[in-house]
């Protein structure tokens, strides 16, 4: 009992407690929540979990605990090889690659890392003090974790932007489904663990050095939370088989020169044009390309390549084009002066005002209020 009364109670402990409680009751949130329809929250929940699981370590060497009492020294909570792919494995389970081969051989290093932290908790305090005093220690568990993990990080950030490339060419409306969050998250991470590392090798006692790692990390705990509990899965609207199929067609089909493919595509846009003004689908609220591609009969692959190559446009951007000429004409009409520029908004169909204004100002340069003003 007297051990424990002397050890070092400090801010930076309170805050870490705080952000073990709080992740630890969120994780576990999250992993009930992946029973729900449309949520894989499982990954994210257990991301939580080990986050939160591993401020445990930093309360241990705050307070002094593993000093005073050698058999905690080596608490077997370092995830730094098993963090960031963790979040990896999440964003493919809630991204349009959910119907690709989970790629789970990238937990390996992480849990073998783990389990061989637990087989050096249990050895003698004596020997642990020898290791804990090693150099390799850091270096294995901690250092080529994150190596490891940085690399993770960058490849899932790629992953993401291939996602949100996906999701603008199929949806009108993106809100909860570019997966900005997460990119955000992602960078956040990476920007922090570098801070945190450089930091650490400038002065690793230094306390207020330790204060902020520890608001870093709750900041993270609050940002995971709370995305996370809102996400739900973005699906592929069309499988890679049917893009696959389509490619292979169009390979396969007469082989005519550059000039005349864009010629082709050329006239089916003017044909799509055409079609866009007389029936005025842009205004429908959740258009997808896999709606009109139904409404034209044609495959949702050769919608997209045609807007790409003739207008450098995406779905989402093209929709938008149409919506935004149909709100200025409907901005300036005397007849419609009592209708508000939400309820202009709506009838052209975005889902919200701040999406109305956004799309409104990328493409005039100015907002609807200053338009007729």
């Amino acid at each position: 009992m007297n051990d424990f009364a002397a050890l070092n109670y400090n801010l930076q402990a309170l805050l870490d407690f705080i952000g073990f409680l709080q992740g630890i009751t969120l994780g576990i949130l999250l992993i009930v929540l992946h029973k729900k329809t449309y949520r894989a929250t499982l990954f994210l929940g257990l991301f939580l979990f080990l986050f939160s699981l591993k401020l445990i370590s930093y309360i241990n060497i705050s307070i002094g605990l593993g000093a005073a009492q050698p058999e905690w020294l080596l608490i077997p909570f370092n995830f730094s090889w098993l963090l960031f792919p963790m979040f990896f494995i999440y964003t493919q389970k809630v991204s349009f690659l959910a119907v690709k081969k989970t790629k789970y051989w990238i937990l390996i290093p992480g849990i073998l890392s783990v389990l061989a932290q637990i087989y050096i908790f249990l050895q003698p305090p004596s020997a642990k003090i020898i290791i804990a005093n090693s150099a390799w220690y850091d270096v294995v568990f901690t250092y080529a974790g994150i190596i490891y993990s940085w690399n993770i990080g960058l490849w899932n950030l790629k992953i993401l932007n291939q996602h949100k490339k996906k999701i603008s060419d199929s949806y009108s409306h993106l809100a909860s489904k570019e997966l900005q969050w997460a990119r955000l998250f992602l960078i956040y991470s990476l920007i922090t663990s570098f801070i945190i590392h450089l930091l650490y090798a400038i002065s690793a006692d230094n306390y207020y050095f330790k204060i902020v790692f520890s608001i870093f990390d709750l900041i993270a705990i609050y940002w995971i939370s709370f995305y996370g509990i809102q996400q739900r899965n973005v699906q592929s609207l069309v499988p890679e088989t049917e893009d696959l199929v389509f490619a292979t067609n169009q390979m396969n089909s007469e082989n005519i020169s550059a000039d005349n493919d864009l010629k082709a595509m050329q006239v089916f846009m003017a044909e799509l044009d055409e079609h866009m003004r007389i029936s005025e689908i842009y205004t429908k609220t959740d258009l997808t390309i896999v709606d009109l591609a139904k409404e034209i009969d044609v495959h949702p692959k050769r919608i997209s390549t045609a807007i790409n190559t003739v207008h450098q446009k995406n779905f989402n951007t093209y929709i938008n084009w149409y919506r935004i000429k149909k709100a200025q004409a409907l901005l300036i009409d005397d007849k419609l002066q009592k209708l508000s520029i939400e309820g202009i908004g709506s009838e052209v169909g975005f889902h919200s005002k701040s999406a109305f204004y956004a799309a409104f100002k990328k493409e005039t340069g100015t907002t609807p209020t200053k338009y007729i003003a």
